[in-house]
């Protein structure tokens, strides 16, 4: 259960992500960025449990997906900070994309591996 919504919520901060990225209103950036800071917690949360209970198996595997995630929710928060700041090119989008796919496909077998 706890793999699943993990899984379900790094799936759902790309949509979260380039709809809160792409918005023009600061207004609207900002209730985007509440959404996905609520998405990550969730992932967050589930990231936990899902350390603790699988730690004791095969603990460099479960360290590093935890710093992928980590990496993810900075990057987000950075691209969010720039486009509230200034116009956030769309490369910004795209990688912000891109790594939030990686870390996806990276923590998939990572968690297939350590099964």
């Amino acid at each position: 259960m706890w793999l699943s919504i993990y899984f379900a919520s790094l799936i759902l901060l790309i949509p979260f992500t380039l709809i809160g990225l792409s918005r023009t209103s600061e207004k609207r950036i900002a209730q985007w960025l509440i959404f996905d800071r609520l998405i990550y917690l969730i992932m967050a949360t589930a990231m936990v449990v899902l350390t603790i209970r699988t730690f004791h198996h095969s603990p460099l595997l479960v360290s590093f997906k935890g710093l992928l995630a980590v990496l993810v929710i900075i990057l987000i928060e950075i691209a969010f900070g720039r486009k509230q700041e200034q116009s956030l090119p769309i490369k910004w989008q795209v990688v912000v994309t891109v790594a939030i796919l990686i870390t996806a496909v990276i923590d998939i077998v990572l968690t297939l591996h350590s099964i």
